[in-house]
Formats: structure tokens, sequence, C-alpha cells
């Protein structure tokens, strides 16, 4: 195992293109049918890994036992993930409804089942195999790791292993479990709306440099189509996005950390990449979530093929575009 990606597991039923909701007791047909993907960050970051070509990624998140936690795994092993789930006898496995009606906004029906109950336990064996990097995704939604997170963290860092932390806002307003593991966090990965609310500070480099004050080693905050902010050492980088049409932005975010990951092991030593190896992996990260949003689906098109074309295409133009600032100048 090469990369651990740990966080939640679930099932997405999506009906795309609805030309209504029905009121009550109406029947309507899906005209582009209703599908049944994996999702949730671990398994999403697993298989843009895996189809970006890292090789040794091991996906763990909770599930039920049950047809849909197998199928979860089935699935995983089918795209190249080795699959890791730890299995609930009394719990299902965590399903989300997505209906899109033309012209709206996508509608979610999601439970908290299976997938908020991953241990910190669990993760701390799968550590003890080596993996040189991990992803801990959904963050802020996990029961037992949220409360255990400086602890995971530090038994990663014991073992040699670089952990990636992604969080999602906490079911209750409360970041102390993201503020009281900063200093043990190697990279922090926040949207702009993520980072104002741990903060409180409305502007994202603002926000990025309180987090770097109280004790994170390296801080990016994605902001969208304007690219991203990042903080590392006496490095600050505020990098554009690349330019796609945007079809679908589910997925956008765990692209780009799969992107990141995927140069930054190409590196040979992710745990100390050089500055412009850091600056590359930004780039590739932006490249792999770029490429997420110009199709339906959150892994259809984080494939290699798809981020060498962007990277060829608008990638050195993108860094030419790029500030870096050093505050130690």
């Amino acid at each position: 195992m090469d990369v651990l990606c740990a966080g939640s597991f679930m099932i997405d039923i999506v009906a795309p293109h609805l030309p209504a909701i029905t009121p009550p007791g109406g029947l309507i047909y899906a005209p582009k049918g209703i599908t049944l993907n994996i999702g949730g960050h671990a398994a999403n970051v697993g298989v843009d890994l895996a189809q970006l070509g890292q090789k040794g990624v091991a996906s763990a998140g909770c599930v039920g036992d049950d047809i849909l936690g197998r199928y979860i795994c089935e699935t995983l092993e089918s795209r190249g993930v080795e699959a890791r789930p730890q299995v609930l006898k009394t719990i299902p496995t965590a399903k989300n409804i997505a209906l899109t009606v033309e012209g709206e906004d996508r509608r979610f029906i999601a439970e908290l089942a299976a997938n908020t109950l991953l241990r910190t336990e669990y993760i701390e064996n799968l550590l003890t195999e080596g993996p040189r990097m991990l992803f801990l995704g959904t963050i802020g939604g996990l029961k037992y790791i949220d409360a255990n997170l400086e602890r995971l963290l530090t038994a990663a860092h014991t073992q040699g292993t670089i952990a990636l932390v992604d969080v999602i806002p906490p079911t209750e307003p409360n970041w102390n479990h993201l503020i009281k593991a900063l200093k043990a966090i190697d990279i922090l990965h926040l949207n702009e709306d993520e980072a104002r609310r741990v903060t409180g500070i409305n502007d994202p480099l603002s926000a990025a440099r309180k987090l770097r004050s109280e004790g994170a080693n390296t801080i990016i905050v994605t902001t969208g189509q304007s690219g991203l902010i990042s903080l590392r050492d006496e490095t600050e980088i505020i990098m554009p996005s690349f330019k796609v049409e945007e079809v679908d932005t589910t997925g956008a975010g765990d692209a780009l950390c799969a992107g990141l990951i995927y140069s930054l092991m190409k590196t040979g030593n992710p745990s100390a990449p050089s500055e412009d190896e850091f600056i590359n992996a930004l780039l590739e990260g932006q490249a792999a979530g770029a490429a997420c949003v110009s199709a339906p689906g959150a892994t259809t098109a984080v494939k290699a093929r798809e981020v060498k074309a962007l990277l060829k295409g608008q990638g050195n133009s993108i860094l030419s575009a790029s500030l870096i600032h050093r505050t130690n100048d």
C-alpha cells in the first residue's frame, strides 16, 4: 500500500435532467435514466488516483453488511483500488439521492448511516502497513475520527506517513476538532466557504494566514473558478484556475486532492518536495479538478489523458500568471 484514502463510503442514486419534480401522487420518468454510483470522499479520491496512474492505492470507509456495501467494494476493486472496508452488522451502508431538474440546482436527500462511524482504531491499524501518504477526507462528518483527529495524525507520523486532510462543515457548527489538530496536519485542504467558517474571515488569503498562524503546516484554499491560494513555509502562492466548460462540479475537491497526491508521489519524496515540485503539484491538482467538472459524475473524467491535455494546453500560462510571495524576502 502506497496511498491510503480514508473517510466516507456511500452510494449515490442519481436522477439527472428531470423536467420537473412531481406533486404528491404524481409520476415522472427520468429521461436520462437513474444511475447507481459509488461515492464518498475516500472512494472518489481512490478511484481518481488509480485512473491517474497511481499504484498501490487502498480506500477505507465504513459500510453495512449489505448488498450496497459489497457493491462499493466490488466497484473499487474493478477500478484498481484495494477496498479495505470496516463492516458493521446492524447499520446500513449510506445512501444519497441526487435529483437534478433542468435549469435548477441539484437536490440531495442523504442519510447518516455507516459512513459516519469509521473507527480511529481501524485506520490506525491500516497505517501500520506503512502507506507513504494518507488522504483523510470527510473530517467534520466522522464521529469517532473527529474526536481523535490529533491522535490519528500522530499515529500517521509515527509510521512516517504524510497526511492530507480534507474537511466538510460539521453537522454541529463546531470546528474545535480541526483547530486542536492543526499542528499535526501536513496538508490541509478547504474551500473558501469552509475557510471562512473555520476562521470567521471572509477573505480567503487572510483566512489561510490565520490558519497558518495557528499552527497549520501547509494550507490550500480553493476558490472555485478563481483558482487557489496556498501557504507553505514562508511562501504564499496564488494560482488561477484552468478554463473549462463546467458540466458537473461534483467531486472537484476530491479530484484536486488526488492530482496533488499523485504529483507529490511522483517526486519520490512527498514529505519534502522542493518549491518547484510543490507548485507543480498544485498545478496538477487543479488540472485534475478541472477535468472532473468537464463531465457528469465525480470521477468520470479524472483520467491521465484528460489531465495531461489540460496541462499541455494551459499549464505554462497558469504558472506564468501565478503570484508567488515569500514573506521572508
